[in-house]
């Protein structure tokens, strides 16, 4: 059986979720507009209460009541606005609006002092409609004492539950529209949103042709990995040339060090011949990285010794500048990956930096949120900030480093990528250049 075609299971799902999300809508917005209705009633009815307060007055045992009152809603019959003033357990006052109603006591009991608002009251007087209702009890005194008088105001529904039910008819047909209008701009939609897919479609089918070379045309940026799969399978042969070229370069330069404290001596002690052996690991390494890209994970290292072993050769490479090179390293700091590698990374980055310190340089290490976070920092000259891309750059040398071949920092960058690195230039608080590398630290 055919399947369907990714439009019309887009238009499907597109029906489906306007399905639901029509009368969640109107649910929502009635349970707000009903919620916002009710809290203005509570206050239109709280202030008719106030308005009775303000006007009553108890001379003795004899109430008092103005023949026209503020509110006008109280004034006129049918507005549907009652006002009742209960005193004694009787009611000594009922406003001209409910001139056609029989009042005796609501059963509804305040304290002195409080409010009570009722959403929905069936009051003795009419039991055939549904009420609003605000009471509040104050206390006035009399030719006995202090006495409690209750005041309430009666609202009748009808008028907001017709106001309600206009709402919601106006609501689902305003929902109905935009559903419908949304479900045609979803069809155009998947049109334009498929249109690079027939489009990839066609061009791979051009590549398989030999018709193209690669793919070239722009697509969303979801394609961007796809299309750079396919680019790389074409161009397998022309990059592993460009990788072995770049790499001899890279072992050129990783023999600078060692190289330079061999020829540093006109006897050979024992360091030369540890600089000599790490030259053949180092040969051995760059030209199996030459024929097989990245290599594996290894057995995390120690970083305080290889930190060590470095300061140590710094220190005689630059004995006439006398510097000082500190560590700052927390314990049991390792560096998951090999050995010379780490060497190259460090050995580069602190030979940078003894070149341009003046009197000091500052070896941090230290694990953060998962992540291996070493910084160098020296007291010299410092890096423009023009100059700090240009720095990564391949056979780039800045004038403040005399020595030296300039693909020393792209090495390091390479390095840095390989292990799913970050790398940052930065200012340092010594005056000179921070560089700061990151790597994943993660057990």
């Amino acid at each position: 059986m055919r399947q369907l075609s990714l439009r019309l299971r887009s238009i499907f799902l597109a029906i489906v979720l306007l399905a639901f999300f029509a009368p969640f809508t109107v649910v929502i917005l009635d349970e707000a507009y009903t919620d916002s209705l009710t809290e203005a009633k509570m206050s239109e009815l709280r202030l008719m209460n106030l308005g009775l307060l303000s006007a009553f007055e108890l001379d003795g045992d004899l109430p008092y009541m103005p023949e026209i009152l503020y509110e006008e809603q109280l004034n006129l019959p049918g507005s549907g606005y009652l006002g009742v003033i209960v005193f004694r357990d009787e009611v000594i006052w009922q406003s001209a609006s409910a001139l056609e109603y029989t009042f005796t006591p609501p059963n509804i009991d305040v304290a002195v002092g409080n409010e009570l608002f009722l959403e929905s009251y069936t009051p003795a007087f009419d039991k055939n409609a549904n009420f609003f209702v605000y009471a509040f009890t104050a206390e006035f005194a009399s030719s006995r004492d202090f006495e409690p008088v209750r005041f309430y105001i009666f609202n009748n529904k009808a008028l907001f539950e017709d106001e309600r039910s206009t709402f919601l008819s106006t609501t689902w047909q305003w929902i109905f529209t935009l559903c419908l209008a949304l479900l045609i701009f979803i069809v155009i939609g998947i049109s334009l949103v498929l249109l690079p897919v027939r489009k990839l479609i066609d061009e791979i089918s051009q590549a398989s042709r030999g018709e193209k070379r690669q793919l070239s045309s722009r697509y969303p940026v979801e394609f961007d990995s796809l299309k750079q799969s396919i680019n790389g399978l074409l161009h397998t042969e022309a990059a592993q040339r460009t990788r072995y070229k770049n790499s001899l370069g890279d072992l050129a330069h990783s023999l600078k060090t060692p190289l330079a404290v061999a020829s540093g001596h006109k006897t050979l002690p024992s360091e030369v011949g540890e600089a000599l052996r790490q030259i053949d690991n180092i040969i051995k390494r760059q030209l199996k990285r030459a024929s097989a890209g990245k290599t594996g994970w290894q057995q995390g290292i120690a970083v305080q010794p290889v930190l060590n072993k470095l300061a140590d050769a710094m220190d005689k490479v630059y004995q006439e500048k006398a510097l000082t090179i500190e560590f700052e390293v927390d314990d049991n700091i390792q560096f998951k990956g090999d050995e010379t590698d780490f060497m190259e990374l460090s050995g580069n980055l602190l030979d940078n930096a003894c070149k341009a310190a003046k009197n000091r340089v500052l070896v941090s290490a230290k694990i953060k949120s998962g992540w291996l976070v070493i910084h160098v920092e020296d007291d010299g000259p410092g890096i423009p900030y023009d100059k700090k891309t240009l720095l990564l750059e391949r056979g780039t040398r800045l004038d403040t480093y005399e020595e030296g071949h300039g693909i020393g920092m792209a090495l390091v960058a390479d390095l840095v990528s390989i292990y799913e690195g970050r790398m940052q230039i930065e200012n340092s608080e010594l005056g000179g250049a921070n560089i700061v590398l990151q790597f994943p630290n993660h057990a």
